[in-house]
């Protein structure tokens, strides 16, 4: 919230008035996170924890205001390279402790006044949704942001009138269960009841069952975290339709997407469920500074290095992080799960083939398995269920039977069995005659679709999501929680649905519709759109389409300057772009000419014909906005591919093409790529981030929209909900997907396009 400068003479940190315009999270640290990274080689201090000696922000580390050092890089089983920049203390003197007490009353006057607003914005929305909400509670994981968050609210509410929900995973840092242990107690003593949810699976069965959650597949989180917790209040209030608050400690600056959250929301962080963040503008400063002020528990994770406390083995965590977590947690007295626990998993269900224990170093030294898309990077994962369409009649064949068909098919219609086996289905006032042909552990389900209107297309897609949910289901009761009635219940793997479902298909709204099937999923042969790497590893640059467009078609009898290599890539290029055919200007090219190949408009539109071709489409439905990517993430990503050649090309030719273009890269969010340039003169990668289309012109999205439609089978009929939909399979790439253009900035454009 607030911006802040280093303070020489307490060695904290001094709050301004003025805004903070960019958060860096600066956090203490301790003599812990310094003998850790092995900085007791070069200084001298006491190994004494009751106050840090010095900040840090990020990988640079301040003291007495100076940056005196920083790290660089780091893995699994690799400290990071320490690199000194000033002596702290003269001669090798010890290091002094940040003054704690003096920094917090130099800060008091202004943290005084964030609190009270705080604790009244708490209040406030306490009375206000007071009529509407059965249960007020505290969102507890016993890192710093919930600790201040409880005490906030314990400070502006009467301890009968909320309680603390603390959602154990089974896979937190062992600091964290203390944390949690000491916070009951107080609850206890204070009057603020206290609470635990916690999967009726043990996390080592769940990653064996699912394959160890990645990037791009977090079952995790929705199984044991916040489908326990749903189920747990349930039965507390004794009310399948409670409405609950949660507090929480979630902060704009930890992540780009958190930061688009509201004060107070809806279904945004758990469905049909309030959730008020009380500290959405505080930064990890004012954190701190509050904390050091009321005396507050410090997690002892953040202590030894952690920058936060959350689960032992995490695909979000840094390399860094990685690293302290193996340092600190790979092992313990008591039998506890460690990191070597969750390690041993992720080797023993990788399909990779590695051999010798340099492989299995390197393997687990970069995280590739933070990277996994698929089951076909999984030992055990299999294809359990076949889905064809052809000539109207849509195919389902299993191969296995998990959980009862006849369960599931209730949450999509109503159903009419017949004599025969097969069964009749009322989806939405049309009635479908489904064909079934089943014995023990197979089934075939087949279905004559008379048409491709809106009805079609969601009845195939909720009948596919029914029939996985049946091969592949375990019970792991997400979709339990999901059901806003309680019409669902697991236990033991049987799944039981009542017969007053009211088919909100809540139960189907999970990626894939079963966590379990999109995660063991194998990849279908892909759609040929030429090579994905079309571009060499070389690319495209920006100045050889302008030089192009100087010319058009006479470019290529010019003296234009550029290689084989080069003429070979650009002509691939414009022609993907739809800016020639056979290398002939088009009248798609004239318009991109009108614009001017300087607009962003212009990219845009040209990124419209490319999202169908293999490279753009790859990077455009793989790498996600607002994730960071680095080089070895990227390389791991591509495993699909035939060569590491192929490999190294893509990401060289991405590197090539995003630096080389501001319109594609910053303005219209294709990556804005971080590197350096080496002695050499070429240019290193360290990482790529897609960020969303500030200002997207309505033109260039119904352009979009209708390629999308194009692509559908000419399906021009879509909703709004059919296009931030990409679980719908479909050869349609949504604007979405190539802009991150939001619901409500989806909802304005489309609005305005409608006028016009």
């Amino acid at each position: 919230m607030y911006s802040y400068s280093w303070d020489a003479d307490t060695g904290g940190l001094l709050l301004n008035s003025s805004p903070l315009e960019f958060s860096k999270e600066p956090r203490p640290v301790y003599y812990k996170e310094l003998d850790i990274l092995g900085f007791d080689k070069y200084w001298s201090y006491a190994k004494n924890d009751t106050y840090p000696y010095m900040w840090a922000e990020a990988n640079n580390y301040f003291y007495r205001g100076r940056q005196v050092a920083r790290t660089k890089g780091g893995s699994l089983y690799t400290a990071p390279e320490i690199i000194l920049m000033d002596e702290p203390e003269p001669e090798g003197t010890p290091l002094r402790f940040v003054d704690i007490p003096a920094m917090v009353e130099k800060n008091r006057g202004i943290m005084e006044k964030l609190a009270a607003e705080t604790i009244k914005k708490i209040y406030n929305t306490y009375v206000e949704h007071m009529d509407r909400v059965d249960v007020f509670y505290v969102a507890f994981s016993g890192g710093k942001d919930s600790v201040v968050a409880l005490d906030l609210v314990q400070r502006a509410l009467p301890h009968n009138k909320f309680m603390v929900l603390f959602g154990d995973t089974g896979m937190e840092f062992p600091d964290t269960y203390k944390i949690v242990a000491l916070v009951e107690k107080e609850c206890e003593k204070n009057g603020i009841g206290f609470l635990r949810s916690k999967s009726i699976f043990d996390p080592e069965d769940t990653w064996r069952q699912f394959g160890p959650p990645a990037q791009k597949i977090r079952w995790c989180c929705s199984v044991h975290k916040t489908a326990p917790q749903i189920i747990m209040l349930r039965h507390y209030m004794d009310n399948p339709h409670f409405k609950g608050m949660a507090f929480t400690g979630i902060r704009g600056d930890e992540s780009a997407s958190r930061s688009e959250y509201d004060d107070v929301s809806l279904g945004e962080k758990i469905r049909g469920q309030y959730s008020c963040h009380p500290i959405i503008e505080w930064d990890s400063a004012e954190l701190f500074l509050y904390i050091y002020a009321r005396s507050l528990l410090i997690n002892d994770a953040y202590k030894k290095g952690n920058s936060r406390a959350g689960c032992l083995v995490c695909p979000l965590a840094t390399s860094k992080n990685m690293y302290f977590k193996e340092q600190l947690y790979a092992s313990s007295a008591d039998g506890s799960k460690t990191t070597t626990t969750f390690n041993n998993i992720i080797l023993e269900t990788t399909s990779k083939e590695l051999t010798g224990q340099n492989a299995i170093r390197e393997f687990m030294d970069i995280g590739g398995w933070k990277a996994r898309r698929s089951g076909k990077e999984l030992s055990f994962a299999r294809n359990y269920i076949n889905e064809s369409f052809d000539s109207g009649i849509l195919t389902i064949e299993l191969s296995r039977k998990k959980t009862e068909w006849r369960q599931w098919i209730k949450t999509i219609g109503d159903i009419i069995y017949l004599e025969n086996g097969d069964v009749d289905v009322n989806y939405e006032g049309k009635i479908y005659h489904i064909n079934i042909d089943e014995e023990p552990g197979r089934l075939t389900a087949s279905v004559f679709i008379s048409s491709n209107s809106k009805t079609d297309i969601y009845f195939m897609s909720a009948l596919k999501k029914i029939f996985r949910k049946t091969a592949y289901c375990i019970g792991c009761k997400v979709c339990e929680a999901n059901c806003p009635n309680g019409f669902i219940k697991m236990d033991s793997g049987r799944v039981e649905i009542d017969e007053r479902c009211v088919k909100c298909k809540k139960c189907h709204d999970i990626f894939y519709g079963c966590l379990v099937a999109n995660s063991l999923r194998l990849p279908k042969g892909e759609k040929k759109m030429g090579s994905i790497d079309r571009y060499s590893n070389m690319g495209v640059e920006y100045e050889w389409v302008k030089a192009y467009f100087k010319l058009k078609d006479e470019f290529w009898t010019s003296a234009h300057g550029l290689g084989t290599n080069m003429i070979k890539n650009l002509r691939a290029f414009l022609n993907d772009s739809g800016v020639t055919v056979k290398s002939r200007f088009t009248r798609f090219g004239e318009t991109i000419d009108h614009l001017g190949i300087e607009s962003a408009n212009a990219w845009a539109l040209m990124l419209c014909n490319l999202a169908y071709t293999a490279e753009f489409n790859w990077w455009i439905k793989n790498i996600e906005f607002f994730d960071t990517y680095t080089r070895d993430s990227l390389l791991s990503m591509l495993d699909d591919s035939p060569s590491e050649n192929t490999r190294n090309h893509v990401v060289s030719a991405f590197r090539n093409i995003l630096i080389s273009n501001p319109r594609l890269s910053a303005e219209i969010g294709l990556g804005i790529c971080n590197y350096e340039i080496n002695k050499k003169g070429n240019r290193i990668l360290n990482s790529v981030v897609r960020v969303p289309w500030r200002n997207p012109d309505p033109r260039v999205i119904l352009y979009s929209l209708y390629k999308f439609a194009e692509a559908c089978g000419d399906y021009y009929q879509f909703t709004l909900t059919r296009l931030l939909n990409h679980d719908i399979e479909s050869d349609g790439v949504s604007p979405t997907e190539i802009f991150s253009v939001g619901r409500g900035e989806k909802e304005m454009l489309l609005n305005g396009l409608s006028i016009h």
